[in-house]
């Protein structure tokens, strides 16, 4: 492992809107608390178009005079119908009925004058798409039902995915022929980040929120490990409608995890618990000090090209996390196309997931997101989990190479991942976890068990009907880890972590 540049550390706020007459977010600027950055809702705004140029204007003078970069974040289209300048110009309809973000190359322009904007970030992007925003959707009581991207006429969900897939890669690479240095998305829910990798835009998991942070970890590392991309990380204070909703100590803890995990840029989201109304610092003011006092600028001799997971998930990301049926809150589609629907494949993972995490993630789902009675029970942020990863339909033998337990499932899985996958079986032992539709010809489940097992060259394959069988559980029980413990192996590192009794932190072994 070579030498790596240190985690890039910053907080994320939209009271710089006012430019510095809040002196709460004055003094954070100016003092910096030690970040490399701010991510700033820039945000489109009322007036003409030339206000729009203006204000990207100002904005990169402030943060020059500030000696701080920034990264441009847009979030208000998620929440507006309308969004059109006083003198017509709409950044946001297409005119074909959909609802999505377009910026344009002189307001692009305007935000790189000052050659300080690292980027573009569009906030929550992955749910806008998924849920086909359902925030204009509830405002209206479902009158506006618009889709971010169109969908496919066809019920296929691969088919829609690969729609999806070159919408998304033509969006990343009209904003950063506008000039955008990076384009990035802001994940609520637990996919979409290898699409969004894979067509250049850099997967960023959120961390507490409502999610478990290392599962969230776990997909979106396989997603930037796979496509060669950099891992980033939002610790969101959120937790559903409630701000703060998590506590200062486990604000700091996933500060930690962050580095801990190889993770090459981090923010807290948002800053505005940092200080009181007379700007001194509170609990969590001075825990991210603390934090950006040890951790800013200091070196590690790996990053997450470097994770080198046991136990893999193979799936087609169908953007299936839990969500269930109910109308009102997360639409039950996939793609945020109303045409399709989940079903058993979409599932598997889930199960999986559930085994793997000696049953902390639940059967329904890997998010408190979720509608269901599991969803009041209190938030935790780290989960028993052994040395794990998602990788998508496509991975490679060198993704695969170090597996020893590996569960294909999900739609599709391409012809180039089963060869690996059978080549690693025959010569590395790897023990692989299928339904018969991913298993060799003639492996299938004997009547009346949960699982057949076939032995195969130095490995063995294991195929079952049934991802969420306690027999299956057990039979894998010595690939799974310790109950209440987190491992990780990045390169020849190995790192141990005791999960605290509550689920906030841990202890490094």
């Amino acid at each position: 492992m070579a030498k790596k540049k240190p985690m890039l550390i910053g907080y994320h706020t939209d009271i710089y809107k006012r430019f510095g007459n809040n002196p709460k977010f004055d003094l954070m600027a100016k003092t910096g608390n030690g970040v490399d950055f701010v991510l700033c809702h820039v945000d489109t705004r009322d007036g003409t178009y030339q206000d729009n140029l203006d204000h990207a204007e100002k904005t990169a003078k402030a943060f020059k005079e500030l000696g701080v970069p920034f990264i441009a974040s847009y979030e208000g289209q998620n929440f507006n119908l309308e969004q059109k300048t006083t003198d017509g110009h709409d950044w946001v309809h297409r005119g074909d009925g959909t609802h999505l973000l377009r910026l344009t190359r002189d307001y692009m322009e305007k935000l790189n004058s000052e050659d300080n904007c690292m980027g573009f970030m569009y906030d929550e992007l992955e749910h806008v798409i998924i849920n086909r925003n359902v925030s204009l959707a509830l405002a209206s009581r479902f009158k506006e039902d618009h889709p971010a991207f169109p969908v496919s006429v066809s019920r296929d969900p691969v088919v829609q995915g690969e729609l999806l897939s070159s919408q998304l890669r033509d969006y990343a690479k009209e904003l950063k022929s506008f000039g955008a240095k990076t384009v990035s998305g802001e994940h609520v829910f637990p996919v979409l980040f290898h699409l969004f990798a894979k067509n250049g835009i850099i997967p960023n998991f959120k961390s507490q929120k409502e999610s478990f942070s290392n599962v969230q970890f776990a997909i979106a590392a396989g997603a930037a490990k796979q496509y060669g991309m950099p891992l980033w990380n939002c610790v969101d204070l959120w937790c559903r409608m409630t701000y703060p909703g998590h506590s200062a100590r486990e604000m700091y803890n996933n500060l930690v995890f962050a580095y801990l995990a190889g993770v090459d840029l981090v923010y807290v989201e948002s800053v505005d618990a940092f200080m009181d109304n007379e700007g001194h610092l509170t609990p969590y003011g001075e825990q991210f000090r603390a934090f950006c006092d040890e951790y800013k600028g200091k070196e590690r001799d790996y990053d997450v090209a470097d994770y080198r997971p046991e136990i893999g998930i193979v799936r087609y990301d169908d953007t299936y996390w839990g969500q269930g049926r109910v109308r009102w809150m997360w639409r039950n589609m996939l793609f945020g196309n109303p045409a399709i629907k989940a079903d058993k494949k979409c599932k598997e993972w889930i199960k999986v997931f559930n085994m793997i995490t000696h049953g902390e993630t639940g059967k329904g789902g890997i998010s408190w997101g979720r509608v269901e009675l599991r969803s009041l029970t209190r938030h935790r942020s780290f989960a028993t989990m052994n040395n794990a990863v998602v990788y998508d339909e496509n991975a490679t033998k060198k993704d695969l190479e170090s597996l020893k337990l590996c569960f294909l499932c999900g739609y599709t899985v391409s012809d180039g991942t089963l060869a690996a996958v059978r080549e690693l079986v025959k010569e590395n032992g790897l023990t692989v976890v299928t339904s018969e539709r991913f298993a060799p010809k003639g492996f299938t489940v004997p009547k009346g068990q949960p699982f057949g097992e076939i032995a195969d060259g130095k490995g063995t394959w294991i195929v079952t009907d049934d991802f969420g069988s306690k027999k299956l559980e057990k039979r894998l029980s010595g690939f799974l880890g310790n109950k209440g413990e987190m491992r990780y192996v990045f390169g020849d590192k190995e790192l141990r972590m005791k999960i605290d009794e509550d689920g906030d932190g841990y202890t490094i072994l």
